[in-house]
């Protein structure tokens, strides 16, 4: 539960995480604007999105999700505005529903987006909690203006910082990308056991596709070499070998992986009822609305935690072991950053204490969100309380209560959706999945221009991953079915990836 891998800890992307979110807040609280400035924060997330990239697309990343936090910003407010104004005049507190269809909607789209371009972490959570942060911001007399005006700040901010290396070290990024790759390689090795696979799967694929972001990918560049020499040795180790089950190493072969397909391809890809992007979709739609109508009736004080509780366990995929995993997570770090938040409360957090404070949460947010989603949680918990109020909580046993009633509601309702809603779609994702690494087979077989060929190589291995993928979740949710359609599925990645390593691409 509290386990942390060792590679994967970067002290500079923790050290930018907590400079983005610092600076634009002191010097906001020096200029006069006192706690507001915090708000900042929101925009500031921008800059988590930038790691591991390359300077030359890095740039291009932050600032897409930078505008998108601004806008989730102004779209949270405004209806958490409206809400809080009902509320106040009277109304029902059922009038929070419109919070939680918002947040349902948002959810949703982030989450199809992220896992049908598998950009892996922080996924749509950052967006989501964004969009929550902003609604509950107007109970604590920001206003939706100046709400998203430090949005925008911020996430200017993130800009700056993220690409403040780019003249001094313009090749840092790949570097630390490949070395980290090294590592992971030298660490199975030594040790093959599937935690160090795990590692070395995805630290190589990630350094692969860095170095094709940047450009050098196929130019012969040094880094490239010495990425390459790594990739062949963790090959002879560990590629292409049958376990009798499916695993990350499945897609490892001595071959140089390929570019991703476009943006365009990807979504299209997913956009599939019997894709794996659909199941997690479906089972959001479900559990947030549920998750924020219980916990309404139940009379807390922010549905808003129970439908992000829910969402955060749900978005990152079908499998509902590793869904499992996360709800434990989510709900012992839960508990333990209430513990925190008791300790914090006692300083007065406001100016810039209070920017501190929350600089320091999300450079420990940063540190762990990957690498141990409890332990994260243990500084999401007091960064959502405490940015939410702008550090002024009225009465600290009531929220603590409600954060901790909501958490698990929020638990108990998305496990139930995921074992119970669609509980045979991990075999309808397989089998899908197969069938396109056949189809592409056929097509590559028919082929006869060059430049078709070389997209349907590219689009046979992006099958390929997503096969793996599909077949990882059957095998952890339903074992006995997955072994029986092992040697199948073992045939065809066996058949494509022969067909990917031959000159002609045919035989």
């Amino acid at each position: 539960m509290l386990a942390v891998p060792r590679h994967g800890h970067r002290w500079s992307g923790v050290a930018r995480a907590a400079l983005t979110v610092a600076l634009p807040g002191l010097v906001g609280v020096a200029a006069g604007f006192g706690s507001i400035a915090a708000i900042a924060a929101l925009g500031a997330f921008a800059v988590v999105y930038g790691e591991g990239r390359p300077y030359r697309v890095r740039w291009r990343v932050v600032a897409i999700i930078g505008a998108v936090l601004v806008a989730l910003a102004g779209v949270g407010a405004a209806v958490g505005s409206e809400v809080h104004r009902a509320v106040v005049a009277g109304g029902s507190e059922w009038w929070s529903m419109a919070v939680v269809l918002t947040m349902t909607v948002v959810v949703a789209s982030c989450a199809f987006v992220v896992d049908a371009l598998r950009l892996g972490a922080p996924g749509a959570f950052l967006l989501l909690f964004t969009l929550e942060i902003a609604s509950v911001l107007p109970a604590a007399g920001a206003s939706v203006a100046s709400i998203v005006a430090w949005t925008a700040i911020g996430a200017g901010t993130a800009l700056i910082v993220a690409m403040s290396g780019v003249l001094a070290r313009p090749r840092t990024p790949e570097n630390m990308m490949v070395g980290a790759a090294i590592a992971a390689v030298d660490a199975v090795v030594a040790d093959n056991s599937p935690a160090h696979r795990r590692t070395a799967m995805h630290d190589l694929h990630a350094a692969w596709q860095c170095l094709h972001d940047a450009g050098i990918a196929d130019s012969g560049h040094p880094l490239a070499r010495t990425l390459y020499a790594a990739h062949v040795r963790c090959a002879a180790v560990v590629g292409g070998r049958d376990r009798g089950e499916a695993g990350p190493a499945d897609d490892l072969r001595p071959e140089v992986p390929l570019r991703r397909p476009s943006v365009r391809y990807r979504l299209a890809r997913a956009a599939h009822l019997r894709a794996r992007s659909t199941t997690i979709v479906v089972r959001l739609l479900v559990a947030c609305p549920v998750a924020g109508a219980i916990a309404i009736a139940l009379g807390v004080g922010r549905a808003d935690w129970a439908v992000i509780t829910a969402a955060m366990i749900l978005h990152q995929g079908p499998d509902r072991i590793l869904g499992t995993y996360r709800a434990a997570h989510r709900f012992v770090g839960t508990v333990l950053g209430l513990a925190l938040l008791s300790g914090l409360v006692f300083f007065e957090l406001q100016g810039a204490a209070l920017v501190v404070v929350l600089a320091l949460m999300m450079a420990g947010t940063e540190s762990f969100l990957v690498r141990n989603y409890g332990l994260a949680m243990v500084f999401i918990t007091p960064l959502a309380v405490i940015l939410g109020s702008l550090g002024t909580m009225a009465d600290l046993t009531t929220v603590a209560r409600d954060r901790f009633l909501e958490t698990i509601v929020g638990v108990a309702v998305a496990l139930v959706v995921m074992w119970c809603v669609l509980p045979r779609a991990h075999r309808r994702t397989l089998t899908f999945a197969d069938g396109r690494i056949r189809d592409a087979i056929s097509r590559i077989t028919h082929a006869t221009d060059g430049r078709e060929l070389s997209e349907l190589r590219r689009d046979l291995e992006f099958d390929l991953h997503a096969s793996t993928a599909a077949a990882i979740t059957a095998a952890h949710s339903d074992p006995a079915w997955a072994r029986d359609h092992w040697p199948e599925h073992r045939r065809l990645h066996e058949l494509g990836y022969r067909i990917l390593a031959s000159p002609d691409s045919k035989s």
